[in-house]
């Protein structure tokens, strides 16, 4: 049997998790057989944060292949092997979303060394890839980089072979992939009656109350996934949901949106995200005593003249190191970088090494701030609930506006897309959505049909 072990760089989950670099190694549990890597420009800004963890910078992957230049190739080395990542399920869900994006269908069997681990070497306290390679002694010369966790990982897994007694290995890759225990008060035709589609679903109690909403590319195989959780807070859960039900949307942004308006509107009691989520750190900017515009980060309660609000502080100040990069900003005035001298740009500063004035230096602040996307006039049309229809998003004046369905036959005229559209209520979280989705590479299964006036 032959084995492809694999491990990625990404840009971070709060910023679309694009694939910065791909490492793999093809072995047959004994020893090396082929091995695989290369950088990928993510087509997206690295956050520092990131770049500080991986060692990987914008400058690196500028001038590396898109996801889509090597795709034919990735899969052509892993061929019909068998797919293995320490913590599976991250590396494995990213890469079928990056192929997804490009209407290429991924399936693979896969393994995890993490919950191989566990069963052939249990009683360590942690299994993280540092942490276990590290009491097994096994050295990672390059780590938060492919190669070199990858490297360790197939170390990690010859070793498990070795110390695999009792077939967890073989039992892992045989085992019946039966459906997980139903909850005992669900009706098993409900349960049946699930599509493999994308869409919202809905955990109900005895009384009919939506205990917990969710959305997903496959709502019966996300379903599925609630069931084989073990957590007390699921377990308690569980004990409690008498129904499910579900809203088919065709794609996975209408579900994030459809989800996003039904968390609040209906305050499930077992959703945490997007509940309580405010955007209390502003990027604003403004004028110091010298004349010179500056930017920084604000609590909402100070925030004036704001650019852009987050989550967390995290997330402002990668953007920043964004805004800093982009448009070659001063750190020394965007709050990055506290110093009198020249800033850590050196030369490269235009205003530090005196190569523009005060106005042309506030100009470009003022440049940066503005955002283009505020008022974008756009119709987003993905795919339908089945081949007969097409889904739109409506946006006008750059708010959301909603979503409706129209005949995949439609002429996609002013009228017919108007005409489609439900309304639903704009937010702080859809607007996350939205422009994580625009601001991101677009699927190749949606367009973007622009126009003066929605």
């Amino acid at each position: 049997m032959i084995y492809t072990v694999v491990d990625i760089e990404t840009t971070g989950g709060s910023h679309g998790n694009r694939i910065t670099e791909i490492a793999a190694i093809r072995t047959d549990g004994i020893q090396i057989l082929d091995s695989y890597e290369t950088l990928i420009n993510p087509e997206v800004f690295i956050p520092k944060s990131i770049t500080l963890l991986t060692g990987i910078t914008n400058a690196m992957v500028d001038t590396a292949p898109r996801f889509e230049e090597i795709a034919e190739e990735f899969l052509s080395f892993l061929g019909d092997t068998i797919f293995i990542a320490h913590n599976v399920s991250f590396d494995y869900s990213i890469i079928k979303n990056h192929f997804e994006d490009l209407a290429i269908s991924f399936n693979r069997k896969k393994l995890c060394t993490v919950r191989l681990s566990r069963g052939i070497i249990p009683g360590y306290p942690s299994y993280s890839l540092g942490k276990i390679c590290g009491q097994l002694g096994i050295e990672n010369h390059n780590r938060h980089r492919a190669m070199g966790d990858t490297q360790a990982t197939v170390e990690l897994f010859h070793y498990l072979i070795t110390q695999d007694k009792d077939d967890f290995i073989y039992y892992s890759l045989n085992q019946l992939n039966r459906e997980a225990t139903l909850p005992p008060n669900l009706p098993k035709k409900e349960f049946e009656d699930l599509p493999n589609s994308a869409g919202v679903y809905y955990l109900l109690g005895e009384d009919m109350k939506i205990l917990y909403v969710g959305k997903a590319k496959d709502i019966k195989k996300r379903i599925v996934s609630h069931f084989t959780e073990k957590s007390r807070k699921k377990s308690e859960l569980l004990r409690k949901i008498h129904h499910v039900s579900y809203q088919e949307t065709g794609n996975e942004l209408v579900a994030l949106l459809l989800e996003s308006d039904e968390i609040k509107k209906h305050y499930p009691p077992y959703n945490k995200a997007q509940k309580n989520k405010s955007q209390d750190y502003h990027v604003c900017y403004y004028e110091g005593q010298d004349g010179i515009l500056r930017i920084d980060v604000f609590l909402k309660k100070y925030a004036k003249n704001s650019i852009q609000s987050f989550s967390s502080m995290v997330m402002a100040k990668d953007h920043l190191y964004q805004l800093v990069e982009k448009s070659n900003l001063c750190p020394k005035y965007t709050g990055l970088e506290r110093t009198k001298e020249t800033c850590y740009l050196g030369d490269a500063c235009l205003y530090c090494s005196n190569k523009e004035s005060k106005e042309e230096y506030n100009n470009r602040v003022l440049s940066a701030t503005e955002n283009g996307d505020e008022k974008l006039n756009a119709w987003i049309v993905g795919p339908g609930r089945n081949n007969e229809e097409k889904s739109v998003v409506s946006i006008a004046e750059g708010d959301y506006r909603g979503f409706g369905f129209v005949a995949a036959d439609a002429g996609l005229t002013q009228d017919d897309l108007s005409d489609c559209i439900i309304a639903y209520k704009n937010n702080n979280d859809i607007k996350r959505i939205l422009n994580g989705f625009l601001n991101h590479p677009i699927p190749k299964m949606y367009t973007i049909l622009k126009t003066e006036v929605v």
